[in-house]
């Protein structure tokens, strides 16, 4: 026997066989009769989304359809994970599914895949997904810390980042300037960034150099499909002007910033979205630990991509590991290639 099974076990189970309440039930009994409503419900949720799905008399389903691999990883940012089998003669294109007992992990499950096959708004950050801040707001907090004295690099600020709570490019440089012994308030930090980052006396800002991630046109492709939002933690003004900028302005339903309350990880800004769009199902694409975490925490499958400005391998290949340990499914390797995900 492949799967020989100890004496205990088999008592333990045989046991649970014969503890019958006086009307036949008992907990196996209750357990089956879950499992088997799951089960039915499950399969007509697949079968309802375009899923190949046999009949089952066991405590999994299997489902099939080309794109698997894709949706197997995706359910993991929404904390469940499925079995696939890779290219097992006869099973690429399948997913195992089990059954959960409990009617809450159940419904937990539907749930989940009513996010990543139907979702109704796309919501992105925007530094390092929608904006290339690599020559602006990297920068300005590399020029910032050289002004105080302090040499930093991109790798360093991109391990920063790595580390969470750091939504804020203001308190981000200040904590650097800190680290490294300087005594310098948070108001004298940020006036030195936004000098640098607005331009002062005649001489253009930083964010000059800032141009757009995604081509309008497939932004209009993927509003053509859903709603989109901006979750970023910018002040208005200035992610409003980056969009109007780039010809973007109405391509984007819902903008939220800063001013809109507690930034990322708290999930409040992706709530508020959400709020604003009316709807419940959403994906969120980010490229910080703190995008995936208030992501998750407000129901919305996070996915994570790679901001540019960093091409060194070693803290390249960091920054998936952190955004894969936050909870995202999928990290993609600039925000486009959410298209094959869609």
């Amino acid at each position: 026997n492949p799967y020989p099974v100890s004496a205990p076990s088999l008592q333990w189970a045989l046991d649970r066989v014969l503890e019958r309440q006086a009307d036949g039930s008992g907990p196996l009994q209750q357990t089956v009769a879950s499992v088997k409503t799951g089960r039915a419900r499950l399969t007509e949720a697949l079968r309802a989304a375009g899923f190949e799905v046999p009949e089952s008399q066991g405590n999994f389903v299997l489902a099939r359809r080309a794109d698997v691999r894709a949706v197997g990883q995706l359910l993991l940012g929404m904390g469940i994970a499925v079995r696939s089998f890779g290219e097992r003669p006869g099973l690429e294109d399948a997913l195992r599914i089990t059954v959960p007992v409990d009617p809450a992990d159940q419904e937990r499950l539907l749930q989940a895949l009513d996010v990543v096959l139907a979702p109704q708004a796309l919501l992105f950050d925007m530094d390092g997904v929608l904006a290339d801040v690599s020559r602006s707001y990297r920068e300005a907090i590399l020029a910032t810390a050289k002004s105080f004295g302090v040499a930093t690099s991109a790798q360093d600020v991109a391990a920063k980042k790595d580390q969470g709570n750091a939504n804020d490019d203001w308190a981000l440089t200040w904590r650097l300037l800190k680290d490294a012994g300087v005594d310098a308030s948070l108001a004298e930090v940020t006036e030195v960034f936004e000098g640098l980052y607005q331009g002062k006396d005649g001489v253009p800002g930083l964010r000059s150099t800032e141009t757009l991630l995604v081509d309008r046109g497939l932004l209009e492709s993927w509003k053509q499909r859903c709603p989109l939002a901006v979750v970023t933690g910018r002040p208005r003004s200035d992610a409003l002007r980056f969009l109007e900028e780039q010809g973007s302005t109405g391509l984007f339903d819902v903008v939220v910033c800063r001013e809109h309350g507690p930034l990322k990880p708290d999930p409040a800004p992706v709530v508020e979205a959400l709020r604003q769009l009316g709807v419940e199902r959403a994906w969120m694409v980010g490229d910080t630990p703190d995008d995936i975490h208030a992501a998750r925490a407000a129901g919305v499958l996070p996915v994570g991509v790679l901001a540019p400005g960093c091409e060194e391998a070693e803290a390249l290949a960091n920054t998936r590991s952190q955004l894969l340990r936050s909870g995202a499914g999928v990290v993609l390797s600039r925000t486009t290639d959410l298209e094959g995900f869609l």
